[in-house]
């Protein structure tokens, strides 16, 4: 994909998207220059392949008294 493609891409983004495109693209800048091990990748998909259950907002609002 080119520059210019992604430009197109942000240019047909919702009104609401753009903020959190934005945030992601930062992070993306930031995290530049460190690589991104092929091992990292593969627990990254096992991680999606097996998602946890999490944690129910009501057991953390009790955890922290909110």
């Amino acid at each position: 994909m080119s520059k210019e493609q992604l430009h197109e891409l942000v240019n047909r983004l919702p009104v609401s998207e753009v903020a959190p495109a934005a945030r992601y693209l930062e992070f993306l800048i930031a995290h530049e220059e460190q690589p991104v091990y092929p091992e990292v990748l593969a627990r990254i998909d096992v991680a999606r392949a097996h998602p946890a259950a999490g944690i129910p907002h009501e057991e953390i609002q009790w955890e922290f008294n909110v």
